[in-house]
């Protein structure tokens, strides 16, 4: 039996297309869901020799929304993950949705399938906030999704939450975390707005009709959540995501941490067995059946960069002894780790490189300086 390993299975239908969203979604190509669940069901199997000598830890299925879709589309694409791999008796299994997707019918499926963690986008517990944005719920239904999962047995939520958003101040992102922690979530992840280019938002931004908060103002509303979830009993085990004890999210300590994962459907990407590959991004392109568009060896110096960029994201840091063996040199030793320590950026204790709250502030410009 080799590692264990993770799976991600993308959904790419939605509703619309969020202001802010550059993932590989589609709206309006439900039509072709039916093309689609059949690839990628066909591509599951494909892999079957592969998946059945791996024990199988966390499932994720994100998107896109795959709410969306009619549950037994999840439910038969579950059920051939299992037929075709060893999934763990314990293993984590997460689907995204959207509050503005769910009824009891669809939750009960997907835990009568298996699916024991629920992803609610959240994003603002603001009506005003979630329409200039795209999304196609309210306040109110994520707190009545909310209720509905817990009625039908689920013990695992998280809800993601936004902060930055254009014309966000530091009180309106306080009164989120505050509706949120009251929906008494077992995990919240709140990430900063990236407005990337090729999104309605970048074109708002750009052409003046919105603004987005500053770099301090940026800073405070990160400090605010810390504090904020703290107060209310979620610790923060990676510089986005906090959880209650023994509630953090699996799936991605697993992409933290590097362990190989695989990804099926369209922009699934994977890291296996020394390889990155990744399939299309364009949904026609895999209906067709393009796979692994995007593939190459891991060199030594990728393994050095995404370990530092990864590892630095958790509050455990990188294991100093784990590094020595797998690099051949003493990153402790480095004049730059010993500046940032001095400085009151990183923290290096107990076989441990980990940083600061100050230093999660500016984690970027940390990884950089560590890898000159």
């Amino acid at each position: 039996m080799n590692a264990p390993i993770s799976i991600y299975i993308h959904v790419p239908f939605c509703a619309a297309k969020c202001a802010y969203c550059d993932f590989a979604s589609f709206p309006n190509r439900l039509r072709d869901a039916d093309a689609y669940f059949y690839a990628l069901n066909a591509e599951i199997e494909s892999w079957s020799d592969t998946l059945k000598n791996c024990e199988i830890q966390t499932v994720f299925f994100g998107g896109g929304t795959p709410t969306i879709v009619n549950p037994e589309r999840i439910v038969r694409t579950l059920s051939t993950l299992f037929a075709h791999s060893n999934v763990s008796n314990n293993a984590e299994i997460t689907i995204e949705g959207n509050p503005g997707t769910l009824n009891a019918e669809k939750l009960r499926a997907y835990r009568r399938a298996g699916i024991n963690r629920l992803s609610l986008g959240a994003q603002s517990m603001n009506d005003e906030t979630l329409r200039f944005i795209g999304r196609i719920h309210t306040a109110k239904q994520v707190a009545e999704a909310v209720s509905m999962a817990r009625d039908i047995g689920f013990a695992n939520l998280n809800l993601d939450l936004i902060y930055a958003l254009p014309g966000q101040t530091l009180d309106d992102w306080r009164r989120t975390l505050e509706a949120a922690i009251t929906l008494k979530p077992e995990h919240i992840s709140a990430y900063s707005l990236i407005v990337e280019e090729g999104t309605e938002m970048f074109r708002r931004v750009a052409c003046g009709e919105c603004a987005v908060p500053n770099e301090d103002d940026c800073i405070n509303m990160q400090r605010a959540a810390t504090q904020t979830l703290a107060q209310a009993g979620y610790a923060r085990y990676e510089i986005s995501n906090y959880a209650k004890a023994g509630f953090e999210c699996k799936h991605n300590i697993a992409y933290w941490r590097r362990y190989e994962y695989l990804g099926f459907g369209c922009a699934a990407h994977s890291m296996f067995g020394g390889r990155r590959f990744a399939n299309p991004s364009d949904l026609s392109a895999y209906l067709a059946g393009e796979r692994r568009v995007q593939e190459e060896n891991l060199t030594r110096q990728d393994a050095i960069d995404e370990t530092l960029m990864l590892g630095t994201r958790m509050c455990e840091g990188v294991s100093l002894e784990k590094w020595a063996r797998e690099f051949g040199f003493r990153l402790e030793r480095k004049p730059a780790v010993q500046k940032l320590e001095a400085a009151g950026i990183v923290c290096v204790s107990n076989d441990r490189l980990s940083l600061t709250e100050r230093g999660m502030e500016v984690q970027d410009a940390v990884v950089i300086a560590l890898l000159e």
